[in-house]
């Protein structure tokens, strides 16, 4: 097995010349080289199944015990890579949330992301903060906003629908929505949070 840097890991099998590489996206950095937001893409948007990114095999795979059964993921979900969130407990900590509003996107595509800011939630009475996003290429943005004045005085229905989507979306947490922050607000969080 030979690690590259960026988070690849490929295995090497010399007697039959095969090459197999795996990404390593938990460990991608944040930041592309051009200072733009990263987001790995776990969950298409419109999807009702969870799809979670598993470090250890570097697999992407349905959770098949759990959907939601509220409504679709109203955007693309997923993590920012190289930054960590508190869990339950010691050894339960996972990357931070991103919703990315843009058309569906497969489970695997790390797309470079404007946020727009952070919706400020708590599950359970742990901190469960999301950050919101569009992404960075114009071609692939569905709304006109690249800040969080211009999406809340552009799309107030659009901000309330995610609200409303994360607070009733897992009943059998309880979540308590703790209100919105700009994107400066969301990218200090993201540098704090970073690994």
């Amino acid at each position: 097995m030979i690690r590259f840097r960026f988070g690849f890991t490929c295995w090497v099998i010399l007697s039959f010349g095969v090459v197999a590489c795996k990404t390593d996206y938990e460990n991608l950095p944040a930041f592309t080289d051009k200072k733009l937001l990263q987001a790995v893409i776990e969950i298409p948007a419109g999807t009702n199944q969870l799809i979670k990114y598993d470090p250890k095999t570097q697999e992407f795979s349905n959770t098949t015990d759990r959907f939601v059964h509220y409504l679709p993921y109203p955007g693309n979900y997923g993590f920012v890579p190289s930054t960590q969130t508190a869990g339950n407990g010691a050894g339960d900590e996972q990357p931070l949330d991103i919703l990315v509003l843009s058309e569906s996107q497969p489970s695997g595509t790390v797309m470079e992301v404007l946020p727009l800011g952070i919706l400020l939630l708590e599950r359970d009475g742990l901190p469960d903060p999301k950050v919101i996003a569009v992404p960075a290429k114009p071609t692939q943005q569905i709304m006109d906003a690249t800040d969080y004045a211009t999406f809340n005085r552009k799309y107030p229905e659009i901000k309330e629908i995610i609200t409303q989507w994360f607070a009733h979306s897992n009943p059998s947490q309880k979540a308590r929505i703790l209100g919105w922050k700009n994107e400066h607000y969301a990218e200090d969080l993201i540098r704090r949070r970073m690994r």
